[in-house]
């Protein structure tokens, strides 16, 4: 295919029979169909921008597009790569995409599914039903920020990144080795009335950052007036090729792209991205058996990763992950900010990644029933309604609700208004956790290694040593461990300075009866109620700092009891909570001062003091100290990374930051954005303060 046709839909292209994707029949629409499709070929055929692959690991290959529309260039990407695949004997003869799409103007569900039902694509006869259905099926929220998709196995993953694609991409961690190949532009992204939001030479500079060096770059149109001729000199100035394969590179355009990757380098280097270990085949380690752990191992499995898991517990899920029922929603805040948007995030991805494993035939015990949160108290209320009235919040996020309304949707009496989270609800984690693992292990070298006690861990000349039992015996020696052990996260040498704290809790299992058995949503006020499973419904949690033991708790029983009462004190269903069984569930979860998990490479404290210490006796200005922080990259413990303090949300919040971890160590783009990741970084206590000039002390 030549350059031109590329660009714009030329009038001359022979129309070959139209897919009936694009919901009508008009010769225009059926042309830009085959351009796309002629397109799609191209690239997944052309071997341009393909990782090797090895034999776990399928062939990946990096696409950009510009605008989302009605999503139908998604579905024939989608629908070619199935079709490729399908072919393919070997797994490494497979190709997987990944794709990052950046669209102006938020979509969700609700829109997809309207215009596809008006252009016939939801028929149950369409002979891509079943691919669009499964896209619908993402729950894609109006949310600003990148919501990752993950269809049919990984074999295609989606970053829909939505809102100011500057704002986006300028933070968007460069990926080590793997780098966009091949982009594509919808036709609207070029018309005036978008091209300035999509294709500005800033951003065409950010683009050519997350891009390979040859990256090709092509803009359709539907009228034959082709791409206007800024645009095109605009796509040359930043070094993109308008043909496939690229002909030549610009050396120029070249060294100006690595000079903004530098720049980002530098920006966040006091946030260190885990490093790819080259020509290490060896297994990742991971301490740990919950759900942080056994997310992990999943998302390092889709990449062809082998894991180690070295669970201290007959079996996974024995610590904070064991609770019967966990609620799952997103921790908003009133004015959006950044802890508000990595929950909505991460939320999304933790419902669909439990609702693929669930279609895969795995058990998991959960409820999409809503979460309905109402305040129990003056302060609690007021601090609610700054949440309810400070942002205009997607409808698939969360909607306010009236006590009547609140009442049809909990099926109990509640008595004053409230939020609702219709997307949220509860899922068991333990199960989610060992569905992690069987779904890891079925493709590629996943081993878990039940009553192995990691006591300590010790640097080494091919990378850390483990040591296990009372004897301290050297038990294996991994060149990168992971310490994803929840509560015994400060346990290490490494790890004791991380600022994170224990809370106890315990959560009671009360017979469903009464009033009670009619709740079909989880309530949570003073605390959390789940609707029945298996005749009990859940109610708690105590919070307990820097418990002294794990054992049941009479008290905390008690007050577990009362708490729907002090919540609802005029309704009669929170009496039917009889707690008398005394039957309950202790456990402990590491909880942050600013509620964010900690992800990513082991910082070491006792460096960061050392230079702190120098830093003050120094005579320099503190301004050049604070630079020194801002881009020199940060100490830490090569090879030793952090994954865990994810508090009482981890069902909401573990599978996004695995996927983030998993995506810096195989050298890939992350699901989060740079700003995020320093949120997260274990270090971040200490660096804070060092940016700002502040003392340590």
């Amino acid at each position: 295919m030549n350059k031109t046709t590329l660009l714009s839909v030329s009038p001359n292209l022979q129309e070959m029979h139209s897919c009936s994707l694009l919901g009508t029949d008009t010769h225009q629409n059926s042309l830009y169909s085959q351009l796309v499709k002629q397109y799609i070929d191209i690239v997944l055929q052309s071997g341009d921008g393909h990782e090797t692959a090895t034999d776990n690991q399928r062939h990946l290959l990096m696409l950009g597009q510009l605008g989302f529309g009605d999503g139908h260039e998604i579905i024939l990407l989608w629908a070619a790569l199935r079709a490729i695949n399908s072919h393919a004997s070997l797994a490494k003869q497979q190709t997987r995409v990944h794709i990052s799409i950046f669209e102006q103007t938020p979509i969700n569900r609700k829109l997809l599914e309207q215009k596809w039902q008006q252009q016939g694509l939801l028929h149950s006869d369409h002979p891509l039903i079943d691919l669009t259905q499964a896209l619908l099926n993402c729950e894609i929220a109006a949310i600003k920020g990148c919501q990752r998709l993950s269809l049919h196995h990984n074999e295609l993953v989606i970053d829909l990144y939505q809102g100011s694609p500057l704002e986006q991409t300028k933070t968007i961690a460069t990926p080590k080795n793997n780098r966009i190949a091949h982009w594509f532009a919808l036709p609207y992204t070029s018309q005036v009335t978008h091209s300035d939001h999509y294709f500005n030479q800033y951003l065409l500079w950010q683009y050519g950052r997350i891009s390979l060096d040859n990256a090709t770059f092509f803009t359709a149109t539907l009228d034959n007036n082709g791409i206007p001729s800024a645009i095109k000199k605009q796509l040359d100035f930043c070094g993109f090729s308008q043909t496939i394969p690229a002909t030549s590179t610009d050396n120029i355009a070249i060294a100006e792209r690595e000079a903004l990757r530098q720049q980002t380098r530098q920006q966040f280097a006091y946030n260190p991205i885990p490093a790819i270990q080259c020509n290490d085949d060896g297994p990742i380690a991971i301490i740990g058996g919950g759900i942080a752990s056994a997310s992990l191992a999943l998302s390092l499995a889709e990449r062809g990763k082998s894991v180690i898991i070295y669970c201290k517990d007959e079996q996974l899920g024995q610590g904070a992950s064991g609770n019967k029922q966990g609620a799952i929603y997103p921790l908003l805040t009133p004015e959006n900010n950044s802890l508000s948007q990595f929950f909505q995030q991460a939320f999304l991805y933790s419902r669909r990644r439990i609702q693929a494993l669930v279609d895969d035939g795995y058990h998991i015990g959960h409820d999409w029933c809503g979460v309905l949160h109402t305040g129990f108290d003056q302060r609690s209320q007021t601090r609610l309604d700054k949440i309810i009235h400070g942002q205009t919040w997607p409808s698939e996020i969360a909607f306010s609700v009236n006590p009547k309304q609140a009442t049809r949707l909990a099926n109990v009496d509640i008595d004053k208004s409230g939020f609702y989270y219709p997307l949220g609800g509860w899922a068991c984690p333990f199960e989610f956790a060992q569905a992690s693992i069987a779904k890891a292990q079925t493709l590629t070298k996943v081993r878990v290694i039940y009553n192995s006690d990691i006591s300590s861990l010790k640097s080494h000349s091919s990378g850390w040593q483990l040591f296990s039992g009372e004897n301290n015996n050297s038990i294996a020696t991994h060149s990168q461990v992971v310490i994803a052990s929840g509560s015994q996260l400060t346990r290490y040498h490494q790890t004791k300075k991380l600022q994170i704290t224990a809370f106890r809790g315990q959560v009671s299992h009360v017979p469903s009866q009464g009033e009670l058995a009619q709740l079909n949503t989880v309530i949570c006020a003073n605390g959390y109620l789940t609707p029945q499973r298996d005749q009990l419904h859940c109610v708690g949690a105590s919070y307990v700092k820097d418990p002294k033991h794990l054992e049941f708790c009479l008290q905390e029983q008690h007050e577990n009891s009362l708490k729907m009462q002090q919540s609802f004190p005029n309704a009669n269903w929170p009496n039917d909570i009889d707690v008398s069984n005394n039957d309950a569930r202790v456990g402990e979860r590491m909880v942050s001062r600013d509620h964010f998990p900690v992800m990513g490479c082991v910082p070491d404290v006792k460096e960061i003091f050392a230079r702190y210490a120098v830093q003050q006796k120094s005579k320099d200005k503190p301004s050049l100290w604070q630079r020194y922080w801002q881009t020199t990259a940060a100490p830490i413990y090569e090879g030793l990374y952090v994954l865990g303090g994810l508090g009482s949300r981890g069902l909401s919040s573990g599978p996004l930051i695995a996927e983030c971890l998993a995506a810096n160590l195989c050298g890939e783009l992350s699901p989060l954005s740079l700003d995020l990741q320093a949120q997260l970084n274990p270090n971040r206590m200490w660096l804070r303060k060092l940016l700002k000039g502040k003392s340590l002390m």
